[in-house]
């Protein structure tokens, strides 16, 4: 206190004891009654005083502060699979119950899924388990003190970073309760299985299956593809403990058309207690790509049969080579033509062409007549000479319509064409460059280029013949050669639909990936256009339940997640402004729980995160060792805090009731004696 507060007292004091003997005693019989009145007058007037001079006491208050213990304890279904609930529970209990533990920390019980809950019930529901996001949480909730943590789990996370990485930046010291035991048991899994999204009918594709086993002996198991309840494919396989994962890669033919679903599985193996993850789902559309091919020409050449016979390997496609006039005459709903060595007898067919809007594959020669087919088109000129050159081709790395990695033609026969250069007037994509006598050249001998919604292929060489006799003569076979232009038609056979609204997602949604659905709309313009209004309406097929959402604007797409849908077979359509522009899809949510999945506790990952953060891991079983580790820990003691606080006077009511009571006292003394 101020040193001239104390004199303003002191000054107080004696101002209010003047004034007392002043009224009270000077001049007055000295009766003992005024002298009580004038130390109730005396304690009136001072107590008045130091109201107005209102001095500030200072006190100081201690407090007893313990280090926060935070238990966080997995509520994930996957403790309740593992049958470890009753054992977290209990070990929760045990530290609450511990007078010890209870007497050092303060405890708190956190249960976790994806994040920690304030509610410290434990349900053991949780669908997926989020360590990292927990222990961060955590982190920013005690981000000022020493909160040392147990984290009650199986170390089996489904979501987010891995945390025996992130832990490094951690700042709380963990110390892992491990439920579950160094024991592996026994398991097959299904891991992942690529397949592409489209196949055409009747055509082998391949299945990228990637299993794992966890276990120390040998066994063997049976893989199988089953589809529509039937098995098209089964095989052996074996696992070790050290040849412990497989890629295998079965080829399935397809027979339907439409979207074919298949199941995968494992047969499980003596002792295995999970066989959930045994079987995994997948599917593909399958595509009737049966085309009827025009080859058009008004000559006799041995091309002809050579690239029927090539095509034709596909049974999907079938060629029928006919003139210029039988082509018009017919009607026959012909998906490709092939106009080879046109002439002045193909100006209709050009016209009917682009009428339709069919894509072509045009072949040139020392018999095309190179003026009239120059006038037909303005896509590209070829330089008229007259003069007839051999070029061999020589294989762009950089086109990109389709994979032309498997084909080499700088060793194959020479193809003769037109000598002269070849301008081109649309945007294109050079399949060979012409070489001449081993020199290769920037001219294009094989290009192909979109213009709207056609696709147009364009050899300006014959004897195409040679080159199918030259694949037969180094391989025994026409394989290379036929497999080169089962490419070149497919590319050709895939119309360009230009379409405005694009939907993006998976036929089967097994639980492995975000249940999405993404699209984009695009202006007349095919540029992304972020002011549509896009909706999803959804079906159940099962149940007949229909539900619409909106779809989110985000960046150049629109999305919506359906982690909300039950599991089942849905149809959907995605409208764009009211239904102008609209597309159609199939998907199937798989009543999936990655929880299932795991069936071991991951030891390794929590005593790495023990590592990380300078604690220390135990197994569930060793419950008393860590209560003992946390009571001994010299590095979380409490913590005596100080506080100082200021006191007016005025704020103190005892002071105030004093100045009331001697008021009282005093007024009704002297109405008593009759001094009033």
């Amino acid at each position: 206190m101020p040193t001239q507060t104390i004199l303003y007292i002191i000054g107080s004091g004696i101002l209010a004891l003047f004034i007392a003997l002043f009224q009270y005693v000077y001049k007055t019989k000295r009766h003992r009654l005024h002298w009580g009145l004038a130390g109730v007058r005396f304690i009136s007037v001072f107590s008045l005083l130091l109201l107005v001079i209102n001095p500030k006491f200072e006190t100081k208050e201690s407090k007893i502060i313990k280090p926060v213990l935070a238990v966080m304890v997995d509520n994930s279904q996957s403790v309740n699979y593992l049958n470890k609930d009753s054992i977290s529970s209990e070990a929760v209990q045990t530290l609450l119950r511990n007078t010890e533990i209870t007497s050092k920390y303060d405890v708190k019980v956190y249960p976790f899924g994806t994040q920690i809950n304030q509610n410290s019930t434990l349900t053991f529901e949780d669908t997926q388990t989020n360590i990292t996001k927990s222990l961060q949480d955590i982190e920013s909730l005690y981000d000022s003190q020493f909160a040392p943590v147990v984290l009650i789990s199986d170390g089996n996370q489904t979501i987010g970073d891995a945390y025996e990485f992130a832990s490094k930046q951690f700042e709380q010291v963990v110390f892992p309760l491990i439920l579950g035991d160094s024991i592996y048991h026994t398991d097959l899994k299904i891991q992942q299985i690529n397949v592409n999204k489209y196949t055409y009918l009747n055509n082998k594709f391949p299945v990228e299956i990637i299993a794992s086993y966890t276990g120390n002996t040998a066994v063997q198991s049976e893989l199988r593809i089953e589809s529509r309840g039937r098995i098209i494919h089964k095989e052996r396989v074996q696992f070790s403990a050290t040849n412990n994962s497989i890629i295998l890669t079965p080829k399935i033919v397809s027979t339907k058309v439409g979207l074919q679903r298949y199941q995968v599985s494992l047969s499980p193996v003596e002792n295995e207690k999970n066989t959930v993850n045994n079987k995994k789902s997948f599917a593909i559309e399958t595509i009737d790509e049966y085309t009827n091919i025009a080859l058009v020409t008004s000559l006799s050449h041995p091309d002809l049969g050579a690239l029927k016979a090539a095509i034709e390997t596909n049974k999907q496609r079938l060629v029928k080579i006919c003139s210029p006039i039988e082509y018009l005459e017919t009607n026959d709903n012909y998906g490709l033509a092939i106009l080879y060595q046109p002439n002045q007898s193909f100006k209709a067919v050009f016209d009917l062409i682009e009428k339709r809007k069919l894509n072509t594959f045009i072949i040139g020669g020392s018999q095309t007549q190179w003026a009239f087919l120059n006038a037909i088109q303005s896509d590209f000129k070829q330089e008229v000479t007259g003069q007839y050159e051999n070029y061999q081709g020589v294989v762009n790395p950089n086109f990109n319509n389709f994979s032309v990695d498997d084909f080499m033609f700088n060793t194959y026969p020479p193809l003769t064409a037109e000598f002269g250069s070849i301008a081109l007037n649309v945007s294109h994509e050079t399949l060979l460059f012409k070489s001449i006598n081993g020199s290769p050249t920037q001219e294009p001998l094989w290009f192909t280029f979109e213009n709207n919604s056609q696709r147009t292929a364009v050899l300006l060489a014959e004897n195409l013949w040679k080159w199918r006799m030259h694949s037969f003569r180094e391989d025994q076979n026409f394989k290379s050669f036929d497999s080169f232009m089962a490419k070149l038609i497919q590319y050709l056979n895939i119309k360009n639909q230009n379409t405005r609204l694009l939907v993006n997602y998976e036929s089967i949604y097994d639980g492995s990936q975000p249940l999405e659905i993404s699209a984009q709309f695009f202006n007349k313009n095919y540029e992304p256009n972020r002011n549509a209004q896009l909706v999803i309406k959804l079906k159940n097929k099962a149940t007949g339940q229909q539900l619409e959402y909106p779809m989110i604007a985000v960046q150049n797409s629109y999305n919506i997640n359906l982690n909300a849908l039950e599991p089942g077979n849905y149809s959907f359509e995605v409208r764009a402004n009211g239904g102008t522009h609209r597309s159609f899809g199939e998907i199937e949510i798989l009543d999936f729980n990655i929880e299932q999945q795991f069936i071991n506790a991951n030891v390794q990952k929590l005593e790495q995160l023990a590592i990380h953060t300078d604690g220390a891991a135990f197994f569930d079983t060793q419950i008393d060792g860590l209560m003992s580790e946390l009571i001994s820990d010299n590095r979380f003691l409490s913590i005596q805090k100080f506080t100082k606080k200021t006191v007016p006077l005025i704020g103190i009511k005892f002071w105030l009731l004093l100045l009331l009571s001697s008021l009282a006292i005093e007024w009704f003394i002297r109405k008593y004696n009759g001094l009033i």
